[in-house]
């Protein structure tokens, strides 16, 4: 499994034990729209994009997530491994990262998810 991909198994992990619901998200005749959808009571949804390391937005995706926040649709886009700029080594021959790095992104997901899940409408 790749970075993100466990990521994304970690995020629904950590959203369904704070007592919200995930889902994969597949579009239909769109490119570009976000990776998936979180919620716990309305007000509380969101799309995210999970980026691996290095990663950036294509301009499809650009497009789709400026749409979805102009219809007042939250959406985050986030790293799926803190890593130290001058050490990376996403997607190569010698793709690695630093066991710090793997338990700090899971606090900040963790925190991330808490925050979300509980904020004040």
């Amino acid at each position: 499994m790749t970075p993100a991909g466990r990521l994304q198994s970690h995020l629904k992990h950590v959203v369904q034990q704070s007592g919200g619901q995930y889902r994969k998200v597949r579009w239909e005749g769109r490119r570009g729209c976000p990776d998936c959808f979180v919620w716990w009571t309305w007000p509380h949804v969101a799309f995210i994009e999970i980026k691996a390391p290095g990663d950036r937005y294509s301009k499809l995706q650009e497009r789709e997530v400026e749409r979805l926040r102009r219809a007042g649709i939250p959406v985050y886009t986030v790293s799926a491994i803190a890593n130290d700029p001058n050490d990376l080594r996403a997607h190569g021959q010698d793709e690695r990262i630093g066991v710090q790095a793997f338990r700090d992104s899971n606090e900040y997901w963790y925190l991330l998810i808490r925050e979300f899940a509980t904020q004040s409408e």
